[in-house]
């Protein structure tokens, strides 16, 4: 594994929803999982400390394949939400619906285009946004009944269109004001009209779902025939239509058309909400299991076999944002990892490889892999820690809270997957093995698994006894230059290079000599 590949490949242009060349907001895109309230039975929320440590945005930009801008929200909040096991078999199911069925995955892929404009993003405000309600809605019906009186008994006394007149004038107020509210909705109200034709044509091709979402899809039609008249705005290019928007505008300000419709809309989308999203979640996930079928097709990739027990394997494992990247096979059964290696050997990729891994196969049911089996495990990682300066917080400090939030989740019946990179990197050299052996050693047992990566030679012969197995990555010196194989060893690591990488880069002859004579002082005395 070359981490600079890794590196590199993470500021390279991605493709977008069916294939486009884009950049990926992901304001839009993680709306809707951000927005989401955990769900009852979740088994776990990826949280924003494993997102980063694992580049789970770069990952996703890289595997996306979705067509609509709904499957696009729906598949990030799958790839940062565990369901448990059954939904991950019940997901990789409605993938296996398309895998050899390609006329119907075109069909669908039609459909779901009507939703791939950015607009689209704005459906989930819908369900969760609070739409502003019409205020003084009783005095709002009195005005247009007044006016419709008004209007009626003209012919008998003219003058009543004074008052008819005088109505007009404060409806239009009223009309324009709530504008403003309309218009916060507007893009919103558009697209559930355009989701709820393409929910009804995947439910007519027949997809995985389509029982289960055919009360929804009427419950929304009621709702979406009110959303009809919200909203509408003339078309500037066309000189007829606008004289027809012209003079229905008119019509909806003189007896509150406008108002009245909106007002029951809001009400009809609070009373609908669970249904708008039930519509929501079964276009998203027919598109998310399109995408993941196209993903299986395009990279060579497994479906992870899930078992009981203290055991995983990870059989020629690769990391996807890695261009020719090795792959490694790694068997644990009973114990955990403890890695060692130098810089730019490729340990810590390796780990965050088995952990990213772990995460596609609980969620996408798609390991990068020959095979992957492994218990279905809670996740949780410590590799990228930076201080807080707004809180105060030094860079050990903030370990310290962040690996007391994994010894917390290991006293927890569920197994968990612990991946933690140099761990209390921020202290010295004495307390941070004594500290690092300790908490490697609580959070190794029980049905957990650890892997852990380190440059601490020392730490590797302290934790022999409490199951971990070593293996490292390792580096040569060839003709004046570092060559690296990224290929996964077994047992510790043997050889120092660091000062060697000194010397190769041309550091003074009397400094590398001084190095070296230390290092052997402290060899002799057994601090290393």
């Amino acid at each position: 594994m070359r981490p600079t590949d890794y590196i590199a490949s993470l500021f390279k242009p991605s493709g977008g929803p069916g294939g486009e060349s884009a950049a990926y907001d992901f304001d839009p895109i993680g709306s809707y999982f951000y927005n989401c309230p955990a769900e009852e039975g979740v088994f776990q929320i990826v949280d924003a400390e494993t997102t980063a440590d694992l580049d789970l945005n770069a990952v996703f930009e890289k595997i996306d394949r979705t067509t609509s801008r709904v499957g696009q929200q729906y598949l990030y909040a799958r790839l940062r939400t565990l369901r448990g096991e059954e939904d991950a078999a019940d997901f990789d199911r409605r993938v296996g619906a398309f895998e050899n069925d390609d006329e119907l995955t075109q069909r669908c892929a039609g459909h779901l285009a009507r939703l791939a404009g950015d607009d689209a993003y704005d459906l989930c405000r819908l369900i969760f946004d609070t739409p502003v309600r019409v205020r003084r809605i009783g005095l709002i019906y009195a005005l247009t009944a007044a006016a419709a009186a008004a209007l009626l008994l003209a012919p008998f006394y003219p003058a009543l269109l004074l008052l008819f007149v005088a109505i007009y004038a404060v409806n239009m107020y009223i009309h324009y004001s709530n504008k403003i509210n309309i218009s916060l909705y507007t893009s919103a109200v558009k697209q559930l009209s355009t989701a709820l034709k393409t929910a009804r044509h995947l439910a007519a091709e027949g997809v995985p779902g389509s029982d289960e979402a055919a009360r929804p899809i009427r419950r929304v039609a009621e709702v979406e025939h009110r959303s009809r008249i919200v909203g509408t705005q003339g078309d500037g290019g066309n000189e007829l239509a606008a004289v027809g928007w012209l003079a229905f505008e008119l019509v909806k300000i003189a007896f509150n058309i406008e108002v009245i419709l909106f007002h029951r809309f809001t009400g009809s989308i609070a009373t609908h909400r669970d249904a708008i999203h039930d519509v929501f979640r079964f276009i998203g996930r027919t598109d998310a299991a399109i995408s993941v079928m196209r993903l299986r097709r395009d990279t060579k990739t497994c479906r992870p076999t899930f078992t009981d027990g203290k055991y995983l394997e990870a059989v020629q494992v690769v990391h996807p944002l890695i261009e020719g990247c090795t792959a490694n096979t790694l068997t644990l059964d009973g114990t955990g990892l403890l890695l060692t290696g130098s810089n730019m050997s490729g340990k810590t990729t390796f780990i965050r490889t088995v952990m990213l891994n772990a995460l596609l196969g609980e969620t996408l049911c798609t390991c990068f892999a020959e095979r992957f089996t492994a218990p279905y495990m809670r996740l949780h990682s410590s590799i990228r820690i930076s201080d807080d300066i707004t809180e105060g917080t030094s860079y050990y400090l903030q370990e310290v809270l962040t690996v007391k939030r994994l010894l917390e989740d290991a006293d927890r019946p569920a197994a968990c997957l612990f991946v933690l990179d140099e761990l209390f990197k921020g202290t010295n050299t004495t307390e941070r093995i004594a500290a690092g052996k300790a908490v490697l050693a609580r959070l190794n047992r029980g049905p957990h698994i650890v892997l852990a990566a380190t440059h601490d030679i020392k730490l590797a012969e302290l934790l022999r006894g409490d199951g971990y197995e070593l293996h490292h990555f390792r580096e040569e010196v060839a003709d004046g230059r570092l060559v690296f194989d990224y290929c996964l060893h077994t047992g510790p690591l043997t050889t120092r290079n660091a000062i060697r990488i000194l010397e190769l880069y041309d550091y003074p002859p009397e400094l590398i000599a001084e190095a070296y004579d230390t290092q052997q002082k402290l060899i002799s005395n057994g601090l290393l």
